[in-house]
């Protein structure tokens, strides 16, 4: 086949995208490339239509940097005040390493929040995040998306899916891929290759909304994802101290240096936590 063959327009993509909603499965879409190249501008045009087709507007404000905000998105959260989104709506995840990124994959807000996109079918949500290495995502996460989409430059987006076959343990084939594609730099040969987008740059107003809820709702999500982490941290000391005391008042024998030894903290701070001065 030609080049041309591959070459799909958004409606295309965007119609794919709303029929397989009508049959009840899920869509969420992972975007990667390069900074700056425009993973942001590709997923915010897809939902501009996506909203059209499905009657479902799409603006910016409904672009996030918080798990809080997003898991609030999908299923409601009355203690933090955040509605949820009507069915077949779009929400845009701006930056999927600070929500799903692999090395946190013991994260139990990360673990919680995959568990509920595994359950979340019925909502008909189109989920889509930008990342700009995809495989540095958590693989539970990656095993949710349906659709890998990467930017090789600005206005050009390759579309791939996972592969529907019930004997391989890797859906994305991504050795395969990786080799291919070295070999041949071109995407059009791969097994998981959908195809190929062209879409058109923001307009100057549409660049103007992005960098404005960006450098808000960024900044805040940022603020609040370091409050939880002290809290969190705050809570684990806590565990540990508690069990230290417990551990010690129930084993005579047991000497500060012992539990120093085993935790790789100070005798010091052991004595501290046992007397209840830490």
């Amino acid at each position: 086949m030609e080049k041309k063959e591959y070459i799909k327009t958004m409606k295309f993509f965007a119609e794919t995208i709303y029929k397989l909603s009508l049959s009840d499965r899920d869509i969420n879409i992972g975007v990667g490339g390069f900074t700056g190249e425009g993973k942001s501008c590709f997923l915010t045009q897809l939902f501009f239509l996506y909203g059209k087709i499905s009657s479902i507007k799409w603006n910016f404000d409904k672009m996030t940097w918080s798990r809080k905000e997003l898991m609030g998105w999908i299923d409601g959260d009355k203690k933090n005040k955040i509605k949820q989104l009507p069915e077949y709506s779009s929400i845009l995840v701006d930056e999927l390493f600070m929500l799903f990124y692999k090395r946190n994959w013991y994260d139990e807000g990360q673990i919680d929040s995959i568990g509920t996109l595994n359950m979340c079918r019925d909502r008909h949500l189109l989920i889509g995040g930008n990342i700009p290495n995809f495989w540095d995502l958590d693989t539970a996460f990656t095993s949710r998306i349906r659709f890998y989409v990467y930017i090789p430059f600005r206005g050009v987006a390759w579309v791939f899916e996972q592969e529907n076959n019930p004997f391989s343990n890797d859906v994305w084939n991504r050795s395969k891929n990786e080799k291919t594609f070295r070999k041949y730099k071109t995407p059009y040969l791969l097994p998981n290759f959908l195809c190929e987008i062209h879409y058109p740059d923001w307009t100057a107003k549409q660049k103007i909304d992005y960098y404005h809820i960006r450098n808000t709702k960024r900044l805040t999500a940022l603020d609040v994802n370091k409050d939880e982490k002290v809290e969190r941290y705050r809570d684990i000391k806590k565990q540990r101290d508690n069990l230290i005391r417990m551990l010690m008042n129930t084993n005579s024998k047991l000497k500060n240096k012992d539990i120093s030894e085993v935790l790789g903290i100070s005798t010091e701070a052991v004595r501290l936590i046992k007397e209840g001065l830490r």
